[in-house]
């Protein structure tokens, strides 16, 4: 919840300018700007798994279809959604064409991030799947190592369920030092960057720091 309507034209245009391949995923009440505006791709926050209804303060999958919007979070830890919620909306995404960014993470070390995902148990390959350590987000002090051990684990576990070379992200305590150590380990296809992407000035500064791989 974060940006207000004045100063929606100043960060398009800024990050327009940013040469990257980025997905955006701005509020609800952002889209349509971004949608007409915005040379980078868009996704929603979320979606409802439910076609259409009277569902106040909802919104569904075939209403962010209706926009042409191909991508949505899916299962981020500050929608605290269960695992029936995140499935739902995942079969949702992939019944309908929307790309689902499926956002997981462990709450501790000692948490084996297979389980995490095996309590989920969906596997395909049109997932993009976005790896958010709960105890990195907001973090100023990375563990490099746990970072690719799980990365690693989540690789080959996604292999041993047929997903070829699969889109693994990483999110959590990102920020214009560490990206690029995070960003070159090895499997890790991108970078997903939470609060830090709301304030232009911040995201501009990681943004032209990546040295692409």
């Amino acid at each position: 919840m974060n940006l207000y309507y004045n100063q929606i034209d100043e960060y398009i245009e800024r990050i327009n300018k940013i040469n990257k391949n980025l997905i955006i995923a701005p509020s609800n009440i952002y889209l349509l700007e971004f949608l007409n505006k915005c040379h980078h791709q868009v996704s929603s926050q979320d979606i409802c798994y439910l076609e259409e209804g009277n569902h106040t303060g909802k919104v569904s999958w075939s209403q962010v279809k209706s926009l042409g919007i191909k991508y949505s979070l899916i299962g981020h830890s500050e929608k605290n959604d269960d695992s029936n919620k995140i499935r739902a909306k995942l079969k949702s995404c992939l019944e309908n064409d929307i790309i689902p960014i499926l956002c997981f993470g462990n709450k501790t070390k000692e948490e084996d991030i297979t389980n995490v995902l095996d309590n989920i148990n969906i596997y395909d390959q049109r997932i993009i799947y976005a790896y958010e350590p709960l105890y990195n987000i907001a973090s100023n002090d990375l563990d490099y190592q746990d970072i690719e051990n799980n990365i690693d684990k989540i690789y080959q576990h996604l292999e041993s369920k047929n997903i070829i070379n699969p889109q693994i992200l990483y999110g959590g305590g990102i920020n214009v030092k560490n990206i690029n150590t995070v960003y070159h380990m090895n499997k890790i296809k991108g970078i997903m960057i939470g609060s830090k992407s709301s304030d232009i000035n911040q995201i501009e500064q990681i943004l032209l720091n990546i040295n692409e791989k």
